[in-house]
């Protein structure tokens, strides 16, 4: 059973036994009433003379006392289904428990493979940055030498959410003087996309990441969010997270880390209105 279940199960059986309970309370009152009643016609048979009262009285008492006895059975019943349903209650706690710890578990196991990866990549970058240094202390050939260029921004992002939200906001970007590396303005025929998004990755100061559904199902847009967290655990604050027609537990689903990081949601708030305060950021 899922946690959402089991809590669902607990909050149905604690209705039933706060009901039980009062049940059982209305039935002990109602028993205390007719044992005081049987009281009374027990003091009248002591005190009458008559005959024919103390036989009616008599019958009277029979009824009271058939009246109690059916009680006290109704009464154990209760009791009896209510100490079931505490029991059915402490094992569904017990089980939600146990599903809580397996969800902790899983997070942590989760968080040491992001590390993982984590921690590869910077390997990875390092190994890259220290060929990128030899290779800069080669005598060089007469022909030009390729100067990487230096962006504010990097987008990473699924190609499904360009048109409506992707392009438009890069394109405010720019008009704000942001420099943006972006895929469609920076990849040419011929270009490799590996070796051109790991510029765009290291030459960028933030790397804007637009999390969505499609975000979620691509290779690419998560290997780039990897090197982003890369930078992070090098000490750089560069992850600029937007939560695009996702809700917080999508993103907590995808990367608990990741949730924790303050976000812009487009559903809050227009691409312009986006675009103003990342480019505020940029510029801080």
């Amino acid at each position: 059973m899922s946690i959402q279940s089991i809590t669902s199960s607990i909050s149905s059986v604690d209705r039933e036994i706060h009901s039980l309970e009062t049940q059982v309370q209305s039935v002990n009152s109602t028993i205390s009433r007719k044992e005081k009643e049987a009281n009374s016609y027990l003091d009248k048979i002591h005190r009458e003379k008559d005959l024919k009262r103390i036989i009616t009285y008599q019958k009277e008492l029979g009824r009271k006392q058939d009246e109690i006895n059916r009680l006290n059975k109704d009464r154990a019943n209760k009791i009896k289904t209510l100490s079931d349903k505490q029991t059915k209650r402490l094992t569904l706690i017990q089980s939600l428990n146990k599903e809580e710890q397996r969800e902790r578990d899983k997070i942590k196991r989760e968080q040491k493979d992001i590390l993982s990866v984590q921690q590869s990549i910077t390997r990875e970058m390092e190994r890259q940055k220290a060929l990128s240094s030899a290779s800069l202390q080669l005598p060089y050939s007469t022909s030009a030498v390729q100067v990487s260029k230096s962006y504010d921004v990097f987008v990473s992002h699924a190609s499904e959410d360009k048109d409506d939200f992707v392009r438009p906001f890069v394109e405010l970007l720019q008009k704000m003087q942001v420099a943006v590396w972006y895929d469609e303005f920076e990849l040419q025929i011929g270009d490799s996309l590996r070796r051109s998004i790991e510029n765009g990755l290291k030459n960028s100061t933030y790397g804007i990441v637009v999390l969505s559904e499609a975000f979620f199902k691509k290779e690419w847009p998560q290997r780039e969010l990897d090197g982003l967290f890369a930078k992070e655990i090098e000490g750089e604050k560069v992850i600029l997270p937007i939560w695009h027609k996702i809700s917080k537990s999508e993103v907590i689903k995808f990367s608990p880390i990741i949730a924790d990081l303050m976000a812009i949601n487009t559903t809050m708030f227009t691409i312009e209105e986006v675009a103003a305060q990342i480019a505020k950021r940029v510029k801080q």
